[in-house]
């Protein structure tokens, strides 16, 4: 037996094999024609694009400052006007007020006897009424224009002299009505009557009395609906004017509060704090008449 010994294995030469053999390599791709055509509109588009993008948002941001500035301007300028018909409502008050402290002995004992003549003509609860009232729409008449005989002729007709319950529970005497856009108050679901159909309604409450009255007067100054009532020179003359701008739809309103005047000479408040020509009250008066007749005869 033969062994095979490591020393006698043959010997093999690789090199002529490795010198052989080609080494491959992959070029490198080049970037074509159509493909840089390609890349280069997307970016002149995508320019374009963000050109148009930044001149359109410039053009609105320019177009949404000028409408801020002018809404701006517009609110400034409805603000100085209120603030200028505030004053001159002020001064007008002022020389109403002014008006009564200068009151001459004579005008307040003039002023006696017309309250005593309206007292005469009731009497009880009535005339009660009556002299609890008459500070209150004194005092309206004075601060806002609104004649007291109109005041107390519809407290009277609306509250049953004070005792109907609305008045009772909710001091309200002139049955004004709580609507959700124009009252934030309390208010108090009572029955009435619409165009003589019975039914409920959310009515106004106040506080007492004279936040009752004032309560009348700032729903007549509300807005500019019954704007042409006030400083009129007489309460039948308000009471036409704030009918005709959709106060009161009944047909028998206008014919019983004017009764009521009538019964209780309550058309002898109308000239109350008229002292003469020369008044502070009746020069504020005079001229306010005079440029209300002037803006509707323009119209």
């Amino acid at each position: 037996m033969s062994y095979w010994s490591p020393k006698k294995q043959p010997v093999v030469d690789l090199m002529p094999l490795i010198a052989m053999q080609r080494f491959h390599k992959e070029p490198k791709k080049s970037f074509g024609l159509i493909a840089t055509l390609i890349v280069s509109n997307i970016v002149c588009v995508s320019a374009v694009c963000l050109l148009l993008g930044m001149t359109w948002t410039s053009t609105k941001m320019s177009v949404w400052i000028t409408e801020f500035y002018a809404k701006e301007r517009n609110r400034w300028a409805q603000i100085q006007t209120q603030k200028d018909l505030q004053l001159e409502n002020l001064n007008i008050q002022i020389a109403r007020l002014v008006g009564m402290q200068t009151s001459s002995p004579a005008d307040i004992l003039q002023l006696a006897k017309k309250i005593s003549s309206i007292l005469d003509t009731a009497s009880g609860t009535q005339r009660q009424f009556l002299e609890q009232v008459m500070p209150e729409a004194i005092r309206i008449q004075v601060q806002y224009g609104i004649p007291a005989s109109v005041t107390i002729s519809q407290a009277i007709y609306e509250s049953r002299y004070g005792q109907s319950a609305l008045a009772v529970q909710a001091h309200n005497y002139f049955g004004m009505k709580a609507f959700a856009e124009s009252w934030k108050g309390d208010s108090i679901n009572m029955p009435t009557k619409d165009n003589g159909i019975a039914t409920r309604a959310n009515f106004r409450v106040y506080r007492d009395m004279a936040a009752g009255f004032q309560g009348y007067a700032d729903f007549l100054k509300e807005g500019d609906r019954y704007k042409s009532a006030f400083y009129t020179k007489s309460g039948k003359d308000f009471l036409a004017r704030i009918l005709a701008a959709g106060y009161c739809e009944e047909a028998s309103y206008a014919p019983t509060i004017k009764i009521i005047m009538q019964r209780h000479n309550l058309e002898e408040l109308d000239d109350l704090l008229k002292q003469g020509a020369n008044a502070p009250y009746q020069v504020a008066l005079n001229k306010k008449s005079s440029d209300d007749d002037g803006s509707d005869k323009a119209n």
